[in-house]
């Protein structure tokens, strides 16, 4: 009986996987540096790696979630920031047509 010799194949499935992984970290760090989302999806796009294989990877897979919800963590943050604002420009804008309608009602020469 002929015993088959894999080693080789193992040994080039153990590279090709590294590879992978490098290439997974690396783009995670260039979506995190330009500020892009990072999700399974945009990583898997930007590495050239499959979804499955960043599943499949406990450090990736962790990485990924944390980093997805930290990024919606800070967009709720900017979008309850943004309300706020938005009101308070409101209330402003009112007591500036108050003001001004006073101002008109008045009859004083406003200089600006």
């Amino acid at each position: 009986m002929q015993r088959r010799n894999v080693e080789g194949i193992k040994k080039f499935s153990e590279q090709k996987t590294i590879e992978a992984y490098r290439k997974a970290v690396t783009a995670i760090e260039r979506l995190r540096k330009e500020k892009l989302k990072i999700n399974f999806n945009t990583v898997s796009i930007e590495a050239g790696v499959s979804k499955p294989f960043l599943y499949t990877h406990p450090e990736l897979r962790d990485k990924i979630e944390r980093l997805r919800m930290q990024e919606q963590t800070e967009s709720s943050e900017k979008c309850r920031l943004t309300q706020r604002l938005e009101e308070e420009n409101e209330k402003l804008r009112k007591e500036v047509r108050k003001l001004q309608e006073i101002l008109r009602k008045s009859k004083i020469p406003v200089i600006i």
